[in-house]
């Protein structure tokens, strides 16, 4: 009850200038993107999927499969896991005196 209240009250910030109008001539004509590669709109859905709605993948096969466009195994020089890097980008070992720096909140280095 008491928050409906404080709420009531509450006026916000924001103050707009004047009377809020909607124009009266708008055109919802569509229009060509002005970044868009091509220079005209497509005459129907069905020619934009054919020619610009790839970005996905081929959207006109249907007869290939997944398997096809996306291999299970790694291209030579690319690794799925970190194990699998060569020893070189393993991690160091950590010596003594780092781990006492750590263990003592940096106050054994200073010391």
């Amino acid at each position: 009850m008491n928050a409906t209240r404080i709420l009531a009250r509450r006026t916000p910030l924001i103050q707009f200038v004047g009377k809020r109008s909607i124009p009266e001539t708008i055109d919802h004509a569509p229009r060509v993107h002005p970044a868009s590669p091509s220079s005209s709109l497509p005459t129907s859905f069905k020619q934009y999927r054919e020619s610009v709605a790839n970005q996905h993948g081929p959207l006109a096969t249907r007869s290939a499969s997944s398997k096809s466009y996306f291999s299970p195994q790694p291209a030579p020089g690319e690794f799925f896991d970190r194990s699998e890097l060569p020893a070189r980008f393993g991690r160091l070992k950590w010596t003594a005196a780092e781990i006492d720096a750590v263990q003592s909140g940096g106050a054994s280095a200073l010391a």
